[in-house]
């Protein structure tokens, strides 16, 4: 299990750096924020795995913003559906 405390972010760069700390890096990547990426880092486990994500009402205050014209969610609804749509890999808690 694999437990991600959101609850003190105040933007996508800390979302970035909790993500790299606590899944990612000990995987030996390195997320630069790129939703691509992201959403292939979330399969690196060898075994499914769960993700406990504390603070979802945070990410959902602080990343409910279009992260670019390219997309028509919000940056915290494109971020749910990765991880929702990865459930072969990874069951997903959001707290």
């Amino acid at each position: 299990m694999v437990i991600i405390d959101c609850s003190k972010i105040n933007d996508f760069e800390e979302f970035i750096h909790i993500f790299n700390t606590m899944l990612i890096n000990p995987l030996g990547g390195h997320w630069n924020g790129n939703l691509d990426a992201f959403n292939d880092f979330l399969s690196w486990p060898e075994d499914k795995y769960k993700l406990v994500l504390l603070g979802s009402s945070r990410c959902k205050e602080v990343l409910n913003y279009q992260q670019s014209n390219h997309h028509e969610s919000s940056l915290w609804t494109l971020l749910q559906e990765i991880l929702n749509d990865n459930q072969t890999w990874v069951d997903v808690e959001f707290r």
